[in-house]
């Protein structure tokens, strides 16, 4: 426990460099800020020619939030397969260090890429589409982002440590990034969906973070969102911790039998 934070920092700071090499100025400004913003819009408008402004700031909420999940899921699912891709998978398994607060450090920039992604669609369509909502109400939901960006976190590191094995790391976790569009309610009302699909996106973290959200957005007190909360944090939980039961179990079998190139 008394290496956690040094584990944790060299984490951070191993993230923070993968990143600063990737995302070049011409990357930001070329292809990650338009990507952000155009596919947001893309929806918004989608919806303010199916039902005016109201569904239009209803589409807002929910790809102002999807675009950091869907980030989210893919960069945190992509921390656990880097460690393959990289050639660092056999340091891990072989080192006598706790690999969970180092884990954790290399998922940050990840979360934090997902926060910015948030403000990228305040900045550029929130003026335009977010009528109603206020200055006010939009803080008080700050913390319920942050929530359940932390949540669906937990689905990307499952997403990788299951497929871990397999090259089909990124395909997955694209896929339940565009299912989680269809079955949370971005951009439709969710209790417009069958029962049956209603129940498969109660299953996944974004779902209840995204209800609550909304209430408060509309005005409600942290009261009346509490359970939805309660219940985002349990599924996200739940998820987090099968992802790091299954990873521990396939770094242990390494160990054990002592083929430490298995991935």
């Amino acid at each position: 426990m008394m290496q956690w934070p040094q584990l944790f920092r060299s984490g951070v700071r191993a993230s923070w460099a993968n990143l600063s090499v990737e995302l070049t100025p011409a990357v930001i400004f070329a292809s990650r800020i338009p990507r952000t913003v155009l596919q947001a819009l893309f929806f918004i408008l989608l919806a303010y020619a199916a039902g005016g402004s109201e569904l239009a700031k209803f589409a807002l909420i929910g790809n102002m939030m999807h675009t950091a999940v869907f980030h989210g899921v893919v960069e945190m699912s992509f921390v656990i397969e880097l460690e393959k891709y990289l050639g660092t998978m056999p340091y891990l398994i072989a080192s006598p260090a706790n690999w969970f607060p180092m884990m954790l450090g290399r998922s940050l920039t990840g979360y934090i890429e997902g926060l910015v992604r948030v403000v990228l669609v305040l900045i550029f369509l929130f003026p335009f589409f977010g009528m109603g909502i206020s200055a006010i109400d939009l803080l008080r939901a700050v913390p319920l982002f942050l929530i359940t960006l932390a949540t669906t976190s937990a689905l990307g590191w499952l997403s990788g440590a299951i497929t871990l094995p397999t090259r089909w790391g990124a395909l997955v976790s694209n896929t339940i990034g565009y299912l989680m569009m269809v079955l949370c309610g971005i951009n439709f009302p969710f209790s417009v969906l069958p029962p049956a699909v209603q129940w498969m996106g109660r299953a996944l973290p974004m779902t209840h973070g995204l209800l609550a959200t909304r209430a408060v957005l509309d005005g409600a007190p942290y009261a009346d969102v509490a359970g939805l909360m309660a219940i985002e944090i349990a599924i996200g939980l739940i998820y987090g911790a099968v992802a790091w039961i299954l990873f521990a179990h396939r770094l242990n079998v390494a160990r054990q039998t002592g083929n430490i190139e298995q991935f």
